[in-house]
């Protein structure tokens, strides 16, 4: 039985070891249970948590040219909770009907589970932040709805969809009242974070009846161009914007972009519900990625 697998063995699975065949994923469907093969599933190269998987598991080495991608977590998970054979990666808020399993900074590190505990006093190996993006300082409606956002209820709502808050010395205070008059917000961006934002945005117009705010995804590099282009009030994103991006902003706006940390997320790695596997090692995880590891016996499976 697996018990463990390390980050390193896991990379070389996204970078070559992944067959590209599974049911709800467009390729042909693997043969389950009996499969030696892992079958990798993950995030298209727009998505903030494919540029943090790239930075912090694969050392930014390339992803195996067969991996899968798919556009969003929801499924990646979809298409993992049927595949007996696979693993896939995103956050952990989407983690249903599939099993996260816990993470080893390396081989010889204790697997942490993605509690929120684990999150945010930043024991979980791969936790990371999430983000809202505007042109300079906001200013009015936009101002007070990122300020509710990080405030108390804001962060509630949090964890009564599965995603985590901020630890407290990076919680916001009460927002106070919302200015007066009829506003649009737009927000635009990360896929990860679609479900927080769009209840964040539900709770808030009950509210504030009159002001509207519409939450589009993506992905990160779709919410960032938006903002670049001026497209946008907000960006969601759930990875930091680059540097040659904030330059952009710059350059065109005059401001720099302004950016608020919002919540919190354990990076999960899925496998199916029935797999013998129950933690990785980010070396390993590594490994799978990159393609340097393609079969389950390699790893341990008997």
């Amino acid at each position: 039985m697996i018990k463990q697998l390390a980050v390193a063995v896991l990379a070389a699975g996204v970078l070559g070891g992944c067959d590209n065949s599974s049911p709800g994923a467009g390729g042909k469907p693997s043969s389950g249970a009996d499969s030696d093969q892992i079958i990798c599933y993950g995030r298209e190269n727009n998505s903030g948590t494919y540029m943090y998987f790239k930075e912090h598991v694969l050392a930014n080495e390339d992803f195996a040219a067969d991996v899968q991608t798919l556009p969003g977590t929801a499924a990646v998970v979809n298409a993992v909770s049927k595949d007996k054979a696979s693993m896939g990666y995103g956050g952990i808020g989407y983690a249903k009907g599939v099993r996260a399993l816990k993470v080893k900074k390396d081989a010889a590190s204790p697997g942490i589970d993605p509690t929120i505990d684990n999150v945010v006093n930043g024991t979980y190996p791969i936790s990371r932040y999430l983000y809202m993006y505007t042109v300079g300082e906001p200013e009015a409606a936009v101002k007070h709805f990122i300020a509710w956002a990080r405030g108390p209820v804001g962060q509630k709502i949090c964890e009564e969809v599965n995603y985590y808050p901020l630890p407290a010395d990076k919680k916001g205070g009460d927002a106070g009242a919302a200015p007066a008059g009829k506003t649009t917000i737009t927000v635009k961006g990360s896929d990860t974070m679609v479900i927080l934002g769009q209840r964040w945005a539900e709770h808030y117009m009950k509210s504030n009846p009159d002001l509207t705010i519409q939450i589009t995804g993506g992905g990160s590099g779709v919410g960032i161009a938006a903002l670049i282009a001026g497209s946008t009030n907000i960006c969601q994103a759930s990875r930091p914007m680059k540097a040659d991006e904030k330059k952009k902003i710059k350059d065109k706006f005059g401001k720099d972009p302004v950016e608020f940390a919002v919540a919190m997320d354990g990076l999960a790695i899925f496998v199916h519900e029935s797999s013998k596997l129950h933690e990785v090692s980010i070396p390993d995880l590594k490994a799978i990625y990159t393609g340097k590891v393609k079969s389950w016996s390699a790893i341990g499976k008997p």
